[in-house]
């Protein structure tokens, strides 16, 4: 593909982002005073290592209510032979996908289509295997959270105000940015702040810090039931689309073609996961709140996606958004570049239906 001097610009200008970023990563990602040190990997025999043991598969450290914890905590993983090790939590502004291009986690288990194909721009191979949640009205993917008291009413009402982010990205200034601009209103005109702790943001707007969150959950739920915030809006009230919390599951295309049978396991183990928290939802709060160490009364929730597969309509709501925003020009990359549905999961095991008595 031949790019021309304006797409090259803004091309060189994503890769150096991407991976000048990458020299925080080390310093960010751990989980004690220093940093991990990479677990051992086996063959890619089915079920565990060529010397028996399980597949030991490095994953950041989950803050939010997720896929990945239920998965872990109900033993799903282990039935397909695979060890997960929490690696610890990312720096300021570190993403994911940098921390798997320094080989300091495995697996991304967290971001979007749309944070892949950047990660794909910038020259980090990485492809989607799984999908994760999707937005809903009842259970979305942001909650945009004021003060009780705050005089916002609308998203229109965010010109010239601060919102926090956990980190720049397409679900977090993106959406808002997305709205702004298709409202014909000024999306530079807004503040966005990073705070990337958990419910720090919560916390800030209560103190007049900022004028508004983007809450993930679980945080959004928990600063609600506390009773001195309001929800001004979510991000169903922006797309009306499941697509537009579509979330994903990546590996490397290195590690896909090395280790095939441990990516089909993890498929498996989240696919079976997903299922269960949209059937069991009070259950699964109730092994996420005791791994996050938060009241399970207090989570709020996503939708899982119990489709097998990845569906093509929702990555291309995400190309949509991307290329409204200007993060790239259509046609620098295309939709089926980002994802693969090679690994089909296999069906739910009956007895997953015993697990809840």
């Amino acid at each position: 593909m031949k790019i021309s001097p304006l797409k090259q610009k803004k091309f060189s200008s994503l890769v150096l982002t991407f991976f000048m970023a990458l020299t925080l990563v080390l310093s960010g990602c751990t989980s004690s005073a220093s940093a991990p040190q990479p677990a051992p990997h086996g063959s890619s025999e089915p079920g565990a290592t060529a010397e028996g043991k399980p597949f030991v598969l490095k994953v950041v450290t989950q803050t939010t209510f997720s896929d990945t914890i239920i998965a872990d905590k109900l033993g799903f993983f282990a039935d397909e032979g695979i060890q997960i090790e929490y690696v610890g939590s990312l720096g300021q502004g570190v993403t994911q996908y940098q921390a798997l291009a320094q080989g300091i986690i495995d697996v991304v288990t967290q971001g979007h289509p749309a944070d892949i194909a950047k990660a794909r721009l910038a020259g980090v191979k990485i492809t989607q295997v799984a999908p994760g949640f999707v937005d809903d009205a009842d259970n979305p993917h942001i909650m945009y959270l004021v003060k009780k008291d705050s005089p916002l009413k609308t998203l229109d009402d965010l010109v010239g105000k601060k919102v926090s982010v956990s980190f720049s990205g397409v679900c977090t200034d993106g959406y808002i940015k997305y709205y702004l601009k298709n409202k014909g209103l000024d999306p530079d005109s807004v503040e966005f702040v990073t705070m990337n702790q958990p419910g720090q943001a919560e916390q800030a707007v209560t103190q007049g810090l900022i004028d508004v969150t983007t809450s993930h959950t679980p945080y959004g739920g928990v600063a609600l039931r506390q009773g001195d915030v309001r929800l001004l809006a979510t991000s169903w009230d922006i797309f009306h689309s499941p697509g537009a919390g579509f979330s994903a599951r990546a590996f490397s295309d290195e590690f896909i073609e090395a280790h095939p049978d441990v990516v089909q396991g993890f498929v498996n183990a989240m696919y079976r996961a997903r299922v269960f928290i949209n059937n069991n939802l009070d259950y699964a709060k109730q092994e996420a709140g005791e791994y996050l160490k938060l009241d399970p009364a207090d989570l709020s929730s996503n939708n899982f996606d119990q489709n097998k597969s990845i569906d093509p309509a929702y990555i291309e709501d995400w190309f949509e958004i991307a290329e409204t925003m200007g993060l790239w020009e259509h046609g620098d990359i295309s939709p089926e570049e980002v994802y693969t549905n090679q690994f089909v999961p296999e069906d739910i095991p009956a007895s997953d239906a015993n697990i809840v008595k």
